[in-house]
């Protein structure tokens, strides 16, 4: 989180977690072109300077959301893999929580805002890529290398086998919601889907 140092009383962290709160429903459901301090502050209930306390600008509360957001999907590759068991278990939670946030109400809304606001500006879009797609990415890739380094998996290009992986997760369910069209996965399936998933990419890569 960009919090700015300051002098004095110290930051109340309820109102860090209603700014957070706020910024994430507000992002989410209007996209960037809907989002400012001035809508955050008052959904929120604290003032703008509350606000520049703790985030530089609009454009720091919105990259601290992405990030908080990419985080949260990433977390089961948090633990250093220990085994074949442990590689299985990590890729399908990770699955899991990747699709339940992709095929939710709340991220069809905020690619919806995206699409329909040509306007963005290429700096805004470019940001919220980085610190979401890219960082998920980024970080997927660095798990499987250090699987890869313990002899867990038998792969030699961890970014390329990572955004494999991805795609496979996805299909085409992002393409779908691009044109409009509905998702043929439903959330009760995600499970499912994901194992299958796992499995035919473990087979490619996992040592035997």
């Amino acid at each position: 989180m960009a919090v700015h140092e300051r002098a004095g009383r110290p930051l109340d962290h309820n109102k860090d977690k209603d700014i957070f709160a706020a910024a994430h429903e507000l992002l989410f459901s209007k996209g960037p072109a809907g989002f400012s301090v001035e809508a955050v502050a008052r959904l929120a209930k604290v003032s703008k300077v509350t606000i520049y306390s703790r985030y530089a600008n609009r454009e720091a509360l919105i990259d601290a959301v992405i990030r908080q957001q990419a985080n949260r999907m990433v977390e089961s590759l948090s633990i250093e893999p220990a085994n074949c068991v442990s590689i299985h278990g990590a890729l399908t939670d990770f699955g899991v929580s990747l699709l339940t946030f992709l095929l939710s109400q709340e991220y069809q809304n905020f690619m919806r805002a995206l699409s329909s606001n040509p306007d963005l500006s290429g700096d805004v879009m470019k940001n919220i890529y980085r610190s979401g797609p890219q960082c998920t990415l980024n970080k997927l890739a660095s798990w499987m290398d250090n699987a890869q380094q313990r002899g867990l998996l038998k792969l030699t290009e961890p970014e390329r086998s990572a955004e494999l992986l991805l795609g496979m997760l996805m299909g085409l369910n992002i393409v779908r919601l691009m044109y409009g069209e509905p998702c043929q996965r439903a959330m009760q399936s995600i499970e499912h889907h994901v194992n299958w998933v796992v499995n035919a990419f473990l087979t490619m890569y996992e040592v035997g």
